[in-house]
Order: C-alpha cells, then sequence, then structure tokens
C-alpha cells in the first residue's frame, strides 16, 4: 500500500527505525548457470547464510527522501536490536529533538517534539502502516538494514546468473507467500540488491546496499548506503549511515520511551 504524501516525513523517519544493479523495478534479468557456475552459486549463498551476523548496531545516520516531488534529509541516530527493537530519533540541524520513535516490534511510541503530542499503538494498526509499509515485519527490519537474511529463511533459494554474466541472484518464498530476490555480488559475497513481491508478483519494495565498511572492534560488516524504493514508498528513501558506533547489545532501556508530561499522548488504531 503506497504510503500517504502528507504523512511522508513522518513515515520516512519510522522506516529506518525501518545497491546497485538489476533490479529496475520488475523481475531480475537472468540467464541459466552451467553446472560449475552453479555450484559456485550454492557455495557462495551457504557460506552468505553461515556468515555471522551483528544482533545489534548503533549509529548515526543521514537521512534523505525524494517522494513525488518532495525532497529533504535529515540527520538521526539509529539503534536496531534483534529482535525487532528499534530507536530512532531525528534532529534539526542545532541538535533539538524533531521526533523519536521506538517499538519492541509488537508495540511503538512515537514523539513529535515539533507540536508537543505523542502517539502510542501496536505496529498492526493502520496508523503505523501509513508509515512503515505492511510489506515489512517488524522482525526483518534488522535485516533489511542490514544487508542479510534472517535465520531459516532462503535456505532453499534457488540460484540464478545475472544478465551480467558476474553476480548471482538467489529467490525464495517465505512464509507469508512473500517471494525475495536477492542479488549476491560474485567476488565479495555481500547483498547488492533485495527485492521483495507480494504473492501477485507486484514489488513492493526494492532495497540496494553499496559501500560497506567493517566495524574495527567487531569485525562485523554494514552497509554505508541504503536505497529503497517500490510500489510501498512511491519515491526513493536513502540511509547513509555516517558512523557506527557500536554492534553491542544494548540495555532495555534504550527501547523504552516516557513522553514528557506536558505532551498529549493519542492513543491510535
Amino acid at each position: 500500500m503506497p504510503v500517504h504524501v502528507d504523512n511522508y516525513l513522518r513515515w520516512g523517519l519510522c522506516c529506518c527505525l525501518l545497491l546497485l544493479a538489476g533490479c529496475a523495478g520488475k523481475l531480475p534479468q537472468t540467464l541459466p548457470l552451467s553446472p560449475e557456475r552453479e555450484q559456485e552459486a550454492t557455495t557462495l549463498w551457504s557460506a552468505f547464510l553461515e556468515s555471522k551476523r551483528p544482533s545489534a548496531v548503533d549509529a548515526d545516520i543521514r537521512l534523505s527522501w525524494d517522494v513525488l516531488g518532495s525532497k529533504g534529509a535529515i540527520a538521526a541516530s539509529l539503534q536496531v536490536q534483534q529482535p525487532a527493537l528499534l530507536r530512532f530519533a531525528a534532529s534539526d540541524p542545532l541538535g533539538r529533538s524533531l521526533l523519536l520513535a521506538v517499538s519492541d516490534g509488537t508495540t511503538f511510541t512515537m514523539v513529535d517534539s515539533r507540536i508537543g503530542h505523542a502517539y502510542r499503538g501496536r505496529t498492526d494498526s493502520k496508523f503505523w502502516q501509513e508509515y512503515v509499509p505492511e510489506a515489512v515485519a517488524p522482525a526483518d527490519l534488522f535485516a533489511l538494514l542490514g544487508g542479510f537474511v534472517n535465520a531459516g529463511q532462503g535456505k532453499n533459494a534457488a540460484p540464478a546468473q545475472d544478465a551480467s554474466g558476474e553476480d548471482f541472484w538467489y529467490t525464495w518464498q517465505d512464509d507469508r507467500a512473500m517471494r525475495h530476490h536477492v542479488l549476491l555480488a560474485r567476488q565479495s559475497g555481500e547483498m547488492r540488491c533485495h527485492l521483495l513481491m507480494d504473492p501477485q508478483g507486484e514489488e513492493l519494495l526494492e532495497l540496494r546496499y553499496a559501500d560497506s565498511t567493517r566495524e574495527a572492534q567487531s569485525g562485523y560488516r554494514w552497509p554505508g548506503t541504503v536505497r529503497i524504493s517500490g510500489e510501498a514508498i512511491t519515491g526513493t528513501l536513502t540511509i547513509q549511515v555516517e558512523r557506527v558506533y557500536s554492534h553491542t547489545l544494548l540495555e532495555a532501556a534504550t527501547f523504552r520511551l516516557d513522553p514528557p508530561p506536558h505532551f498529549t499522548i493519542e492513543q491510535v488504531d
């Protein structure tokens, strides 16, 4: 379901709470694999699934958007932790808080400091899905931002050769009947693109990844740029990671939020 343009800024912020060839808004163009290349592709995918992944990220980001002629950008801090915890805080150039949102994957609290108002509700509510597409399950957000797949997904993915003759595509269907198409770079084994399509074959989301860096202390890699587009967005979001502080697990209090006492609070459906 396309995100309403009037609410796009807040949707973009929450999405973060929520690259590059062969996507183009439709099924990827592929070629059949020779037996040798099929074995190579299978080995690459197995190594990708078995790679050690972080369980949390604490980072400064810059979020920009381009939707139906509306363009903008903001600085923000982002904390995301498996299985479905997130905290997103956007600020203006002077460092003043604009919007803060937290979620445990089931419920959320969103505080808009610009109007002194807070929203509370469930992540399966119509309100939340106006800002974060229904296609993005809370448990999938961390993996989507990090350029990997959750444990247990993609084990039976079917490989194919990218039309360029270099990289490999992998396709599978999840338990929601969503179809995934993932492009891995043949040389590095990193995810370059993730297409998410509904059961009718309509592209809901396209995520493209680039500029990955390795955090020195943990050795984990994280994409420096994620570009998100698709029918569920009606435009483009770009997340640029300016600094990764840590992949260490965060305190539970990080993901709790009590609005200031003078703010009005609205329970939303």
